[in-house]
């Protein structure tokens, strides 16, 4: 165990224990990697700790909020890479993202690279999909929005795992990618490289749900409205289908695409927009 410096590790764990989200933010800039791993090794426990009903006992839900808030934060300044697996999604969602990201600015560039891509493993690792829910919009917004902090690699599999059950669970596809056009830039022409994570999210929004909200007639059909190019939309799908690399089902899905662009009366006829729900396994 690193020796604790004083003043700022027990100025950090009075933070912790006075529910003091704006005094995390206060010491983040100036702690020494000292300080972090001594104020994370004394705090693990309890920061690791799943919420229960007598923690909030007593509390107001502001309160309880910025309870959450702080440890969020506190979690972020001093934890390890790997930390949204250890304590949860909520330290990178629940604050207001210029919170986060002013705490991702005090850590360094090599730490919020490793962050990134450790974040982005355990999202995409998750295997209780459904029971997330409506959950994955959020994540996959707040990702987004701290792009700028993160620098995420927008081809990576985790980025497009997330992606995909990001829009899945927007309520339209179509509407989310045509509301962020970057998408189109990059990472969706990547969705047709060799990634067995990133076949399987695609292929489990064909058998669980609104057969007119997957990500291959939402490709099809932002095709046809001229949001992505056509002909290269063909092209990549069926080199998809073809490539040995993939399994056998995952080409089956790719092939399917061509089919429908070439006559589009194949397409399931539009429903009501809205996620899958809960329980799915995606």
């Amino acid at each position: 165990m690193a020796e604790r410096p004083v003043a700022s590790s027990i100025a950090l764990i009075a933070c912790f224990e006075e529910d003091d989200g704006n005094g995390v933010l206060a010491a983040a800039a100036g702690l020494s990697d000292d300080a972090r791993a001594a104020t994370w090794q004394a705090l693990r426990v309890r920061l690791c700790a799943v919420p229960d009903s007598e923690q909030r006992q007593g509390l107001t839900g502001q309160a309880w909020s910025e309870r959450v808030r702080t440890w969020a934060l506190l979690a972020l300044a001093v934890g390890p890479v790997d930390v949204v697996k250890r304590v949860g999604s909520y330290v990178y969602l629940h604050p207001p993202v210029t919170d986060v990201e002013r705490v991702l600015a005090s850590r360094s560039r090599e730490w919020r690279q490793a962050f990134t891509e450790a974040t982005l493993r355990a999202e995409a690792g998750e295997t209780e999909v459904g029971l997330f829910g409506p959950l994955w919009w959020d994540l996959w917004r707040r990702f987004r929005e701290l792009a700028g902090a993160l620098q995420p690699d927008d081809t990576s599999p985790g980025y497009l795992v997330l992606m995909v059950r990001g829009l899945l669970f927007s309520g339209s596809i179509v509407d989310a990618v045509g509301a962020d056009l970057q998408l189109t830039e990059r990472s969706i022409w990547f969705l047709f490289e060799p990634a067995a994570g990133v076949q399987k999210a695609l292929l489990g929004a064909e058998r669980y749900w609104n057969p007119a909200n997957t990500w291959r007639v939402a490709l099809v059909r932002l095709a046809l409205a001229g949001v992505l190019d056509r002909q290269r939309l063909a092209d990549a799908a069926t080199a998809a289908a073809g490539d040995g690399r993939m399994g056998r089902n995952h080409r089956s899905w790719y092939r399917r695409i061509p089919q429908l662009l070439a006559d589009p009366r194949l397409l399931p006829r539009e429903a009501g927009h809205g996620p899958p729900p809960p329980g799915n396994q995606l």
